[in-house]
């Protein structure tokens, strides 16, 4: 594949699952760092300790070869409180990390949220399920803007919305049935979207030459047979899941066939006037897309199969396939194809760039005897995956560049540290700190091969 030199080859990142110091220099506790984690899982208090390690990893990224690190700002770390004093050594945090990436040649791409909400919005007035959500944003990003849009110039809004309206682990706010699909999770995602258009705004007005994208989990739907049914069913999945928070950010307005039939279920957030205007604001400059692999949708049924919030919903039934071993943490399998199926449709949709700002393969590691991780696992899923995107710009559709998650062993969510997409093994359990050493995989050298051969 030869690409022109504009195209980033990346890494991705988020600051609660690698930065670790959690309530250092003057940070405040963020949701994810209060959250219940089951018993033997680690939290966010050491992470992959980026915080005390970032020159190390920096000097890593610039022997990998990347142009461009997609990392997230803690808003916590920024105004402790939420909406607070400001805490200038949360910005300098982040100068010192943004100047060193540019002193190595790698573009620093920002993830202005990514799932970490102040705790303390939450205590004020319940964090996203207000509206006052949406002003604080507005002022948390603008100050963003203002101190880093010298140096930053792409800019990401707030990571996998859906994800995060489902997640109270994420977003913190507190409401009944939080088990189950209600109101209250459009509700969140109402205010998110309301919060977006202000980042679009702002971005385009204070930044010389800003871009900006909302991130979405792209859901690449399949129907489980060619019955209506199941066609029908695949149709209202990829609207939900894809299409609902998209149209509001290049469009303007939710998709109206689905608005309809979530008001019918009592879902839909009521969307006045006032915010009728918003949602027409600024529309984005491209899209960014996290891809790991398709679903297969059909009609509705109940099972006492375990399924993700966010898939578990009365319109559709996602199918999650055989329970995943032991070891093996992809839910579905590798689907490359379905990479090139989302571009396709994300591109004929919405007609603006595309950018891939995840896509990575989870394993359980520990190095071998030789102190190596041979994880040629990863090894081919990348390979399968960059391909696609060769098969992508061979459609004439204007992708922006490709990154892996994640560049280090992050903290997963809900699995710790046995979880792990990481390029660059961290010597850590979720029990033992151990000594945090960096290991680079055999997939960091396979990555490094790859881009040395687009440059030459």
């Amino acid at each position: 594949m030869s690409l022109n030199k504009d195209f980033y080859w990346g890494a991705s990142s988020s600051a609660f699952q690698i930065e670790g110091a959690n309530r250092a220099d003057g940070k405040g506790l963020s949701t994810v760092d209060v959250r219940p984690v089951k018993t033997g899982i680690a939290d966010t208090s050491v992470a992959a300790d980026f915080y005390h390690n970032w020159r190390e990893d920096i000097s890593l990224m610039d022997k990998l070869g990347i142009n461009a690190f997609r990392l997230s700002i803690s808003w916590s770390r920024i105004y402790p409180t939420g909406n607070g004093e400001l805490n200038n050594d949360g910005l300098a945090f982040y100068d010192r990390v943004i100047d060193c990436l540019l002193d190595h040649n790698i573009e620093p791409i920002i993830t202005i949220n990514h799932f970490d909400m102040p705790q303390a919005l939450i205590d004020q007035y319940n964090g996203w399920l207000s509206r006052k959500s949406v002003e604080d944003f507005a002022r948390y990003t603008k100050t963003l803007f203002l101190h880093f849009g010298d140096r930053v110039k792409t800019w990401l809004t707030i990571n996998e919305p859906l994800m995060l309206m489902y997640n109270p682990g994420y977003n913190g706010s507190h409401y009944d049935r939080a088990d189950e699909t209600t109101s209250s999770n459009f509700l969140i995602l109402h205010h998110i979207l309301l919060a977006e258009k202000y980042a679009f705004k702002l971005c385009h007005q204070l930044i010389k030459n800003g871009k900006i994208a909302p991130v979405s989990a792209f859901q690449n739907v399949y129907p489980l047979s060619s019955e209506y049914e199941d066609v029908s069913a695949a149709l209202t999945a990829e609207s939900i899941l894809s299409y609902w928070a998209l149209d509001v950010a290049v469009k303007g307005s939710y998709p109206k066939t689905t608005y309809e039939r979530l008001n019918k279920l009592g879902l839909a957030p009521k969307v006045s006037h006032a915010d009728e205007i918003i949602f027409q604001m600024d529309v984005p400059d491209f899209i960014a897309f996290n891809y790991y692999s398709s679903i297969h949708v059909g009609g509705y049924h109940q099972t006492e199969k375990f399924i993700p919030p966010f898939f578990n919903f009365p319109l559709f039934s996602v199918d999650m396939g055989e329970e995943r071993k032991t070891a093996k943490w992809s839910a579905m399998s590798s689907d490359s194809n379905g990479l090139v199926m989302s571009a396709r449709k994300l591109f004929d949709r919405y007609q603006i760039p595309l950018m891939i700002t995840e896509n990575g393969f989870a394993d359980t590691e520990e190095p071998d005897d030789s102190k190596k991780i041979n994880d040629q696992e990863r090894i081919k899923y990348l390979q399968e995956h960059v391909s696609a995107c060769q098969e992508i710009l061979g459609l004439e559709i204007p992708l922006k560049g490709y990154f892996v998650w994640s560049f280090l062993d992050s903290l997963s969510g809900r699995e710790g540290y046995s979880k792990r997409y990481g390029l660059v093994y961290v010597n850590r359990d979720d029990q033992d700190l151990r000594d945090m050493k960096r290991i680079p995989k055999q997939s960091f050298y396979w990555y490094q091969d790859f881009i040395k051969s687009q440059n030459n």
